[in-house]
């Protein structure tokens, strides 16, 4: 079926003759460059392979099942690799010339990088025609490139709230209801007074965070202020008040000391020492879920708003590389992975919620998603009805990788030694980042 629709459309492009034109020099013809519609659905006997690089390998099993339930003669080819490896194996294919996949993945942490690669086609631009605003607006920076072009489409939502533990929010706080505790933290300095009241009433034995990097990695990801700013790095404007922060959960004694993403880290959302957490909607089946397996019958947690506004935690999106040998198929898994209804209700099934927004008008039912970890809160609507609205979105920028880096260098410097100042902590960071981007004007 492929190559007769194929035949067909050569036929046809080369018969049609879009205009003559005639002028002082004689006339020209001019034809037609792309005849093919890619709005229309592809016939359900199409043949066709389409390859990927990914690193979630549930995603990418659950989404091509039920594409393939609609289209059973398309295969696909998956090579799993590692997030972090993304941005060097595209770099090094197109230095050498060697084979890019058809789909290619993209992660947030390396993704302004990734997106300047001279392989993404423009799915803003003929024949794709995608309007970025069938996605949730405070997605919108995070897909394209500094040109403009839409190099991908998130797979799914991404947004971030504080998870806590209701046992521990009742016993410590007096409430475990999501709205009364997001009063009580209008600010991290209020969060910072009832740590210490926490920290005496359990004597010294709960903590408000597992560790200063949970702290941190959340507050600097708050508000819509840039890092950089043509080739000067603000990192006084925007990251100052992360550092002091960071200092004064130290100082005040209510996050314990352990490493983000750690062993240690991971068990403690079984223990009953650490009341919050920073919470993506991939925090749930990733870290919450796995590490605490008393909460599948407690409903140990809630999720609630953070104090001063949610972020965007993480995300991976789907482009369809120049190279692609059969664009027209990959646009046609995209949209469904990412912007239909039947995508959604797969990943609604597997604990994600679609970026797109159309799906949820066709069937609201999507909206909701509830883990037996949460008890009977709804997390679909939450996310979307509560967290979602009160994101704001840094615009991202090509060193934005490295700045993460060096921040994560400064907070195990903070962490490690208590006389380390927020002053310092600044000091270091900016020594740090002339040393690593020595092009850049570090304010």
């Amino acid at each position: 079926m492929k190559k007769r629709t194929k035949k067909i459309m050569a036929l046809m492009m080369t018969a049609a003759v879009a205009a003559t034109t005639f002028g002082a020099g004689g006339s020209t013809l001019v034809y037609a460059e792309d005849a093919e519609d890619y709005s229309e659905p592809l016939p359900e006997d199409y043949e066709g392979t389409l390859t990927m690089w990914g690193w979630d390998d549930p995603y990418f099993e659950a989404i091509t099942k039920a594409f393939n339930e609609k289209y059973p003669n398309v295969k696909f080819e998956y090579t799993p690799m590692a997030n972090g490896d993304s941005l060097q194996k595209y770099q090094t294919a197109l230095a050498t010339g060697t084979e890019l996949p058809d789909i290619g993945w993209a992660i947030i942490d390396s993704r302004a990088k990734v997106f300047e690669l001279d392989m993404w086609e423009d799915l803003s631009a003929a024949p794709y025609n995608f309007d970025i605003n069938e996605v949730y607006d405070y997605l919108h920076p995070k897909m394209v490139n500094s040109k403009g072009a839409v190099c991908g489409i998130e797979q799914c939502l991404s947004p971030a709230g504080i998870a806590y533990r209701k046992d521990l929010a009742k016993e410590y706080l007096g409430t475990d209801d999501p709205k009364e505790l997001e009063a009580m933290f209008p600010t991290w300095e209020a969060f910072i007074e009832k740590g210490k009241e926490v920290l005496e009433k359990s004597d010294g034995k709960v903590y408000m965070w597992p560790g200063i990097a949970d702290a941190q990695q959340f507050i600097r990801e708050q508000g819509a202020v840039s890092w950089i700013d043509g080739n000067t790095i603000n990192a006084t404007e925007s990251l100052q008040r992360s550092l002091d922060l960071a200092c004064q959960f130290r100082d005040a004694g209510i996050v314990d000391k352990l490493e983000a993403w750690s062993a240690p880290w991971y068990a403690s959302f079984g223990e009953d020492t650490h009341i919050f957490a920073g919470c993506a909607t991939w925090s749930v089946p990733f870290t919450i879920e796995p590490n605490d397996p008393e909460g599948e019958s407690t409903g140990h947690w809630g999720l609630m708003n953070a104090p001063e506004g949610n972020i965007s935690w993480g995300g991976t999106t789907m482009g369809i590389t120049k190279t692609c040998k059969d664009k027209r198929l990959a646009w046609e898994f995209i949209k469904f992975a990412t912007l239909s209804t039947e995508g959604a209700e797969v990943l609604n099934k597997i604990g994600y919620l679609t970026s797109a927004k159309a799906p949820y008008e066709e069937n609201p039912e999507l909206k909701v998603w509830k883990s037996k970890w949460f008890g009977d809160q709804d997390l679909g609507a939450y996310f979307l009805d509560e967290i979602i609205p009160n994101i704001e979105t840094r615009p991202m920028n090509l060193d934005d990788n490295i700045i993460h880096e060096t921040l994560n260098l400064v907070t195990t410097a903070l962490n490690n030694d208590s006389s380390m100042t927020a002053e310092d902590a600044m000091d270091y960071l900016k020594e740090e980042l002339e040393m690593k981007l020595p092009d850049y004007t570090i304010k």
